[in-house]
């Protein structure tokens, strides 16, 4: 059976391909320039790089179009690091990691509510992160298999707390395709640091999202090349030294501290 008409793709993509037409006319792009243009869109594809390119110049985009006017929490964007085959970790959580893994001790502490403020207990917490040197396990061959990722969920008060290490501002990569064309358009490579979740509930709609430092010199600086990054999803960063918190999570005196409260949609 062939493809069927589908009236959500012709009204899009015809829009926006005769917008680029447009464009093209009005920039006076020779056939010359289309070709090189015809020829970078193909080493994407064969580098790889397509899901990068597209995550990093529109999906910011089309996530604040679809959720920001809504109530609950803010979301942002998913990014190319999820796995699909995150570990079910035990209490006390603490992130899959390496007994020398090198970074900033980290106890995060989250709380999961309805738009009415009431605690969700049991809901799912999936969440991934960056390491100390920028990099994701399953991407970078020298972190072990599931490094920093982790599914948990919240308790009888709607908490989820863990131990982890604080994740590193980073560069995309940026020796391929992607990283010719940020020079070209004098463009930097950066992100911030920031923790990946994925919140999901039976009832409520899922919420994938960021959580930032406001203390990060990335932000105040070059800014995000994703442009993902929200206010409402900023958090200070404090200091912990309680001894019977920092041996139930395995965690040095002192470390450091964040929280965050999220406020999830019903489902329909």
């Amino acid at each position: 059976m062939g493809t069927e008409f589908n009236e959500r793709v012709a009204k899009v993509a015809v829009d926006i391909i005769e917008t680029i037409k447009e464009r093209l006319v009005a920039n006076d792009v020779s056939h010359a320039e289309y070709r090189a243009a015809w020829t970078f869109a193909n080493r994407l594809a064969e580098s790889g790089e397509l899901p990068l390119f597209l995550d990093v110049f529109f999906e910011a985009t089309a996530e604040r179009t679809t959720f920001d006017n809504l109530p609950g929490s803010a979301g942002s964007v998913q990014g190319p690091y999820h796995l699909d085959d995150h570990q079910e970790l035990l209490l006390p959580y603490r992130m899959p990691m390496r007994p020398d893994e090198p970074g900033e001790p980290f106890l995060f502490t989250g709380r999961i509510t309805d738009l009415d403020g009431r605690p969700l207990a049991g809901a799912t917490v999936d969440a991934w992160h960056a390491g100390n040197d920028g990099t994701y396990s399953g991407f970078n061959p020298a972190a072990p298999q599931g490094n920093l990722r982790g599914i948990m969920a919240t308790d009888s008060n709607g908490v989820v707390r863990f131990a982890s290490v604080r994740p590193a501002p980073y560069q995309i990569p940026h020796s391929g395709p992607t990283g010719e064309f940020l020079l070209m358009i004098g463009r930097h490579a950066w992100r911030p640091a920031h923790f990946h979740f994925m919140l999901s509930k039976d009832g409520y709609q899922p919420l994938t999202t960021q959580i930032y430092f406001r203390d990060d010199e990335t932000i105040a600086g070059q800014g995000d090349i994703a442009e993902a990054v929200k206010d409402s999803l900023l958090i200070e960063v404090g200091t912990g030294d309680d001894p019977t918190i920092a041996a139930e999570y395995g965690l040095p005196i002192p470390y450091q501290t964040g929280n965050y409260t999220w406020a999830l949609r019903p489902a329909g």
